[in-house]
């Protein structure tokens, strides 16, 4: 099983910011996350991808941290592995942008990929309303990550995944624009998804 990238990196700041407790913190974490993996043992492979790859391990690193710092220090530490991704994940599609043209196959490849990837089987639902013509706008309805966050009683948590897609999707070429103005985890009655092709910005 890949180690979550959030794993990684709570194991690595333990150990460098309280390296007397980091064993104990590392035990501690290990031991939440197989809890959670067996709460969630039976769920479909698609919705496994996204509890291993980040829920379950931001949640046990969230939980975890609070026996080391205050709630609000633990929730921006892991607001910090989430960020950190989602910036080296921006550098990786901007430099893809530089491909004459491509920006304008992006709005087409989020309408092919979200059913297969963001799909029903995979804990997700949403309202399609435009997925053609250089547009793909959706309403997310229903999101895994938010799910569990409330299920686990850290809803806050879920703000982190919501705000690495803004890090990651926003302003990636001039005539590509990106556009939310809510999401599920930050208290909307869905996450209403963007992106079309349109004129440069001023």
């Amino acid at each position: 099983m890949k180690t979550s990238y959030i794993a990684r990196d709570f194991l690595r700041d333990v150990k460098k910011r309280f390296p007397e407790k980091s064993a104990a913190l590392g035990a501690a974490f290990e031991k939440r996350l197989s809890e959670l993996r067996a709460e969630n043992a039976g769920e479909s492979k698609k919705k496994r991808r996204h509890l291993e790859s980040q829920i379950m391990p931001g949640i046990a690193a969230y939980e975890t941290l609070q026996a080391a710092t205050p709630r609000a220090e633990a929730l921006e530490t892991v607001h910090g592995y989430v960020e950190r991704r989602a910036w080296k994940l921006r550098r990786i599609f901007l430099r893809l942008m530089r491909i004459p043209g491509l920006y304008r196959r992006v709005p087409g490849i989020f309408a092919k990929q979200t059913p297969r990837l963001f799909g029903e089987t995979a804990g997700f639902a949403a309202r399609e309303y435009q997925t053609d013509g250089g547009v793909w706008r959706i309403d997310m309805i229903r999101c895994p990550y938010h799910d569990a966050c409330v299920r686990y009683g850290c809803p806050e948590l879920c703000h982190c995944f919501c705000d690495s897609d803004d890090i990651t999707y926003d302003g990636l070429h001039p005539k590509l624009l990106w556009h939310r103005t809510k999401t599920l985890g930050r208290g909307g009655d869905c996450c209403d998804f963007s992106l079309k092709i349109g004129e440069e910005k001023e």
